[in-house]
């Protein structure tokens, strides 16, 4: 799975991290720090909220407000149920996802087994991605993953009349 990461809401067909309290709409996942009243906010708007807390009790917390709600925990290395950890891009620390913040972080992820990445928005053109996870690009490669596509030179075809 791929998301994206960014400070603001962009009108893009994919799924979304951003700090925010209140989902725009519903691709937004809602990052959440240690403030309760934000915590409530978004999960009663969201299907899902990444929580970047470091303490358990915060996970444990948003589990009691709403128990099938997905829980991504930021930083947090624990995977039960409806929890799935997002770690750092740079080290890889088995299944989960990725926030990647440049392509070189990409690199190192490459042939790993992964459930997703979070791309940085800074650092990867969000339309471009879209069109990518849309298939409107081709890659030189004959089955890509996820990484892979991410990685090669992509090109569009171009029908000449």
């Amino acid at each position: 799975m791929i998301y994206i990461y960014s400070e603001r809401y962009i009108d893009v067909d994919l799924p979304q991290i951003t700090p925010t309290c209140e989902p725009p709409d519903p691709r937004v996942i809602p990052l959440v720090g240690d403030d309760l009243r934000c915590l409530y906010a978004a999960l009663r708007k969201s299907r899902a909220v990444a929580l970047k807390a470091r303490s358990r009790i915060w996970l444990a917390l948003a589990r009691e407000l709403k128990p099938d709600a997905v829980i991504y925990a930021w930083g947090l290395p624990i995977r039960r149920g409806n929890v799935i950890p997002v770690y750092p891009g740079g080290e890889y620390r088995g299944p989960g996802l990725y926030y990647v913040r440049s392509r070189r972080e990409l690199k190192a992820l490459l042939g790993r087994a992964i459930d997703g990445v979070v791309l940085d928005a800074g650092a990867f053109d969000p339309h471009l991605v879209e069109q990518i996870v849309k298939g409107a690009v081709r890659c030189d490669c004959a089955r890509c993953d996820v990484v892979e596509k991410l990685l090669c030179d992509v090109y569009r075809e171009v029908e000449v009349l």
